[in-house]
């Protein structure tokens, strides 16, 4: 941890994001200034035990500044309590491994993953909410429980009364999986 801002190496941060909106990015080149980061608000990133600072926020803005040769971006340390919190850490952590799954170790690796704002929301936005309604409604031993339903697929969410469980195999192709829960 460290409290002011820091000047980080782009490709040494970790991400906690599979995705980039295309329309984000487009809005970004509009302002972005390589030579002139003045107007560059330092990213949030954390440590999430996996020794390295990870960005919470801003990956399309580092996606950015990494396109147009940029090193070194400021960081601060993210204290908010929605990474901070148990809620938090357990979703962050769930993005980390997404983003190990899809072997997306940097923010380069993002290049290949940049979709439109429609798909945006669907794989992205929409996957989150799922895992959401799934870490947050369930125990460990539910989740491993469910995991034998499917043990040739990898869980990612639920809908929210856990009537429907979502899963993918290692090409990201998303399957649904019905449960009865009586």
């Amino acid at each position: 941890m460290f409290n002011d801002i820091k000047y980080v190496s782009i490709t040494e941060l970790g991400l906690s994001q599979i995705y980039l909106n295309n329309q984000k990015l487009l809005n970004i080149e509009k302002w972005f200034n390589p030579s002139d980061l003045s107007n560059f608000q330092p990213l949030p990133v954390h440590d999430f035990g996996n020794e390295r600072l990870t960005l919470t926020d801003g990956h399309s803005r580092a996606f950015v500044a990494y396109k147009h040769g940029v090193d070194k971006i400021p960081v601060v340390y993210d204290t908010d309590d929605i990474v901070t919190s148990e809620t938090g850490q357990m979703l962050y952590k769930n993005d980390i491994i997404w983003c190990e799954r899809f072997n997306i170790k940097n923010i380069c690796d993002l290049e290949s993953r940049i979709i439109s704002n429609e798909e945006y929301q669907d794989l992205w936005i929409d996957r989150c909410n799922k895992a959401y309604n799934l870490l947050t409604q369930t125990t460990e031993n539910q989740r491993s429980g469910f995991n034998l339903l499917r043990p040739d697929l990898f869980l990612y969410g639920s809908t929210e009364n856990l009537d429907i469980l979502f899963f993918e195999n290692e090409k990201g192709d998303l399957f649904e999986f019905q449960i009865n829960n009586t």
